[in-house]
């Protein structure tokens, strides 16, 4: 029956058994499928206290972020997502091992935070290169919503500027 079936007639049937084969096997080894990533961008705004403090945190990647991983978090997906970052990063061409430090300095890289990074972005901060870094965090509990908002300057690090949520 099946070779008296001509699939040159239908090929809407060709395309879906493609579709099948080609994509059963990266279905099953997609563990981690993110919902959300964080920001990662590079820009040439300079800003201010008074413009930083307008501007975050970014309430929309804190949002995305926040309700996509609330009650779906464990620490492989937050090494996910700082991986994913790491590797933005590198795309735009900046250094690694500071993203790095920062990472440390907000205590991202630790066992047992319940932290997620939202949002980074390479940009100034009166007059100076600055790395500004957002994460959410949940006290206890892996219920996000809270943020943290640094400014840090480059290349010493130091936190020129923080906001924090309650």
């Amino acid at each position: 029956m099946l070779r008296d079936f001509n699939f040159v007639k239908n090929p809407l049937i060709l395309i879906f058994l493609f579709t099948a084969i080609c994509c059963s096997d990266n279905i099953s080894n997609q563990e981690n499928i993110f919902f959300e990533k964080p920001v990662v961008k590079k820009s040439a705004a300079n800003y201010t206290k008074d413009s930083f403090t307008n501007s975050f945190p970014d309430n929309s990647s804190l949002q995305f972020i926040s309700e996509a991983y609330t009650n779906n978090f464990n620490e492989e997906i937050r090494n996910d997502l700082l991986n994913y970052m790491k590797n933005e990063v590198t795309k735009l061409g900046e250094d690694v091992s500071i993203f790095e430090k920062i990472l440390d300095q907000t205590h991202s890289n630790e066992k047992g935070n319940y932290l997620l990074p939202t949002y980074a972005e390479r940009a100034q901060y009166e007059n100076r290169d600055v790395w500004i870094f957002q994460i959410t965090f949940g006290l206890g509990k892996p219920v996000f919503g809270r943020a943290r908002c640094f400014v840090f300057g480059l290349p010493e690090l130091d936190t020129l500027n923080y906001i924090g949520t309650r």
